[in-house]
C-alpha cells in the first residue's frame, strides 16, 4: 500500500494564493501617495522616514481591532469599510496624546484566503490611511484552516506616529472648571457589537439597519491636528468600548469628570438598538459611545470659542475638584 504524500495545500494552505494577494496589495497601494514609507510592500520589514520637521521626535504606537463588527460584514457580504474600521480604531488612539499617524500595518487571519474579499478589506484599510494621512508600510496575512472557523476571519491593526515631547498631550494642565467637548461619532464606530449581536437575534434587522450598522468608525486624525494648532487642547479622549465611563475615567487627572447625559440626545441609530433590546440609559452609556465619539478637553474661555466656531461640538460636561468616583454621569 503506497502511502499518501502530504502537501501544504491540501492542508489548506495555498502559499501561490498568498503571494498573489501580496501582489494584489502592492498594485493597491502602488497607486497610493506615499508620505512616509520607504520601498514597497512585500519585503520582510517597513521602512519610514520620519518627517525633519520635530526637533525633539518621540513616537507612539498603539494596536487595535474591530471585534464583532466583523460578523456583520459576513452577513451582508460587505468588506469595503471594515478597513477603515482598523485604521480608525488605532488612528484614533494615537491622536489622543497628539501624536501624528506616519504608518500602519495589518494582521489579516483567515481560515481559507479569498482574494476578492480580502481585496476589499485592503482597499478599506488603504482608504483609512488616507483619511488618517499615513501609510500602510506592510503586514501579516495568516492562512490557518485548523484555527479559524469556515468563513471566520481576524484583523488586527498597528499604528505609529510622532510627536513633539514637550507638546505630548498628558492630562497633567487639567483643573477644576474646564469644559468638556463632545465630537459626534459616525454611529456604534467598532464598540459593542456583541450587545448589538444579542439585540438583533432577538429581532428581525431590516437589511437596512444592518447596512447602518457597518457604517464605518469615524477618523479624527485631520481636525484634531488642526485643533491643536489653534488651541491649548489640555487632555483628549477616544470613546470606544466601555463608553464615556471607561474611557473618560483613563484621562490622567486626579480630578473627576463629571457628564450632563441630558445636554444631547442619542442620536436615531442609538435609539433603534436601545428599543429593540430594550437596554436601559445605564448600559447604553456604559457599552456605547451613545452618539460621542471624541472628547477634548479645554478651559472655559477656549471651549467657547471652539464651540462657537464648529456647531457640531458639544459641550457635554466639566471638570469638577476630585471625589470619591473619577467619573459622574449626571
Amino acid at each position: 500500500m503506497t502511502k499518501k504524500g502530504h502537501n501544504y495545500k491540501d492542508s489548506g494552505v495555498n502559499i501561490e494564493e498568498g503571494q498573489s494577494f501580496v501582489k494584489d496589495i502592492q498594485n493597491s497601494t502602488s497607486r497610493t501617495k506615499h508620505r512616509y514609507s520607504i520601498g514597497d510592500i512585500g519585503g520582510f520589514s517597513g521602512y519610514i522616514q520620519p518627517p525633519t520637521a520635530f526637533k525633539n521626535p518621540v513616537y507612539a504606537l498603539a494596536c487595535d481591532g474591530v471585534g464583532t463588527k466583523l460578523n456583520l460584514a459576513v452577513k451582508m457580504g460587505d468588506f469595503s469599510s471594515i478597513g477603515i474600521d482598523l485604521v480608525a480604531m488605532c488612528v484614533n488612539d494615537l491622536i489622543v496624546s497628539g501624536a501624528r499617524p506616519l504608518a500602519f500595518l495589518d494582521y489579516y487571519g483567515v481560515s481559507k484566503l479569498d482574494r476578492s474579499k480580502g481585496k476589499e478589506i485592503i482597499s478599506g484599510i488603504i482608504e483609512g490611511c488616507r483619511l488618517a494621512e499615513c501609510d500602510l508600510v506592510g503586514g501579516e496575512t495568516a492562512e490557518m484552516p485548523n484555527h479559524y472557523a469556515p468563513n471566520c476571519f481576524d484583523l488586527v491593526g498597528f499604528a505609529m506616529g510622532i510627536n513633539e515631547k514637550e507638546k505630548i498631550v498628558d492630562g497633567k494642565l487639567i483643573e477644576s472648571g474646564d469644559k468638556i467637548i463632545g465630537i459626534p461619532s459616525s454611529g456604534f464606530h467598532s464598540n459593542g457589537y456583541s450587545l448589538i449581536h444579542s439585540v438583533l437575534e432577538a429581532t428581525q434587522p431590516s437589511q437596512e439597519l444592518i447596512s447602518e450598522l457597518l457604517t464605518p468608525t469615524r477618523i479624527y486624525v485631520r481636525e484634531i491636528l488642526d485643533l491643536l494648532s489653534k488651541y491649548n487642547i489640555k487632555g483628549m479622549a477616544h470613546i470606544t468600548g466601555g463608553g464615556l465611563d471607561e474611557n473618560l475615567s483613563r484621562v490622567p487627572t486626579p480630578n473627576s469628570l463629571e457628564i450632563e447625559s441630558k445636554s444631547w440626545e442619542f442620536p436615531p441609530i442609538f435609539q433603534k438598538i436601545q428599543s429593540l433590546g430594550n437596554i436601559s440609559d445605564t448600559e447604553m452609556f456604559n457599552v456605547f459611545n451613545c452618539g460621542i465619539g471624541f472628547c477634548l478637553i479645554l478651559n472655559s474661555e477656549e471651549a467657547d470659542t471652539l464651540l462657537a466656531e464648529e456647531n457640531d461640538y458639544i459641550e457635554i460636561g466639566a471638570i469638577t475638584d476630585p471625589s470619591e468616583k473619577k467619573f459622574i454621569l449626571k
